[in-house]
């Protein structure tokens, strides 16, 4: 019997700390904060390279500039959402109305083609 448990408690310490290994390595990114102003340089060179090998003139000062405004973006409070949602929504609902009666009426025979027929 204490044999047994003792398989059972080796089975599940494993588990455990099969888990517990996962969630170390699971959360070693690296995060914004991390980044200090020696290595912002270098970060930036090397997004200039990486850009300059897509087709895009990015000089690493711009770069460097552009890291700068996303630490501070994300430093800042959640922006509002922007106007176009709102007006998106609204021209949304008049396009469904404009559909009309044509499109009512091709909606219609779409439905029916798809429905099984009467006596067949």
């Amino acid at each position: 019997m204490n044999a047994e448990f003792n398989v059972w408690l080796l089975i599940v310490g494993l588990v455990v700390g099969a888990g517990l290994v996962w969630l170390v390595i699971m959360d070693t990114r690296r995060r914004e904060v991390e980044i200090d102003a020696v290595e912002r340089p270098r970060e930036a060179a090397w997004l200039s390279a990486v850009m300059s090998d897509d087709g895009f003139e990015v000089s690493p000062a711009a770069a460097e500039r552009m890291l700068e405004l996303h630490r501070a973006y994300l430093e800042a409070p959640p922006p509002d959402p922007p106007p176009a949602e709102a007006e998106a929504s609204e021209t949304d609902d008049e396009a469904e109305q404009d559909v009309g009666a044509a499109g009512l009426d091709e909606r219609v025979e779409r439905a029916d083609e798809t429905q099984p027929r009467a006596g067949v």
